[in-house]
């Protein structure tokens, strides 16, 4: 591109939008690439080491507030955010619909935003189902990458989780409504049926994603250390550290969210549950880390 150029805004190159938010790629040349992305609130933001290998990386956050996991403190509107050469990964959470601008002179933006439309496409066909499940979903995903980020996982890793996370109830498209959102427990005959929704999650991510650490994150995330959980009663360090984490996010989620079946529970009690099944069903620096990141964000003393 050469000379001056006014570009419209309203005319990206391309654009993607979904239950993340907008996102448009105003310039794609041979020294930089421009997009604009319009994110809801509950959502991630990740940087990662790999998008800055020898790249500048300029983000203007025109409105909107941005809580910084590894620092843990907020960005607000008016900021801007710099990063080359990441040693490690860093976590933005969208505390409230924010509207950036980010410049790099990498090319990222068609790769990532793609992958995460899909990841949005099959999270809409479960609101469609249930409404619950999409949020719990999103909160446990964003809550699991935050967990990921504050433990040094790698970028690989975090990057499953993110993914894994959105998506990890998706099997609930298999189970008949009425059992998911029957208002009294469960029989014994309809438990057996939801703890399927591991297995067809697993086969769901394959079919449709290809990735299988992904798609054995899905699989794993309702196994328990000491081998009680399903669908392959695993024990220990036979679960992998990203199904540890989702665990931990998709518990404390599901304790403090209203169901048709149960009443919420508060912070603090859902905190003591997680805390009394250390070492029993949950990884203790895991639980751990979920603390701090409920102490900062949450205004609350654990």
């Amino acid at each position: 591109m050469k000379g001056f150029t006014v570009l419209d805004k309203d005319r990206p190159l391309k654009m993607y939008e979904n239950r993340a938010g907008i996102f448009k790629l105003l310039i794609n040349n041979e020294d930089l690439e421009l997009f604009e992305s319009n994110i809801y609130p509950g959502k991630s933001i990740i940087c990662q080491p790999y998008e800055s290998i020898n790249s500048t990386n300029i983000i203007f956050l025109l409105e909107g507030k941005l809580f910084h996991t590894n620092e843990r403190k907020f960005v607000n509107t008016g900021d801007i955010l710099f990063f080359k050469d990441l040693d490690v990964t860093h976590h933005l959470s969208v505390v409230k619909q924010t509207r950036l601008l980010m410049v790099r002179n990498s090319k990222h933006f068609i790769e990532q935003a793609s992958t995460t439309d899909r990841i949005y496409e099959m999270i809409h066909q479960i609101q469609e189902k249930d409404q619950y499940t999409e949020d719990h979903s999103n909160n446990t995903g964003n809550l699991a990458v935050q967990i990921a980020t504050m433990m040094k996982l790698s970028e690989k890793k975090i990057q499953n989780i993110l993914l894994a996370g959105k998506i990890h109830d998706v099997g609930k498209l298999n189970i008949p409504i009425e059992i998911i959102n029957k208002p009294g427990k469960l029989t014994v005959e309809e438990f057996e049926i939801v703890k399927k929704h591991s297995q067809y999650g697993y086969d769901i991510v394959m079919k449709e994603i290809g990735k299988n650490e992904i798609a054995k994150i899905v699989l794993d995330h309702h196994e328990r250390l000491d081998g009680s959980g399903y669908p392959n009663n695993l024990q220990g360090d036979e679960i992998s550290i990203e199904a540890r984490i989702m665990a931990v996010a998709d518990s404390y989620d599901a304790m403090i969210s209203s169901r048709p079946y149960k009443e919420p529970i508060s912070v603090k009690d859902a905190i003591e549950d997680l805390r009394r099944n250390v070492g029993t069903w949950y990884d203790k620096d895991v639980v751990a880390s979920l603390v701090e990141i409920i102490n900062f964000t949450k205004d609350v003393n654990l």
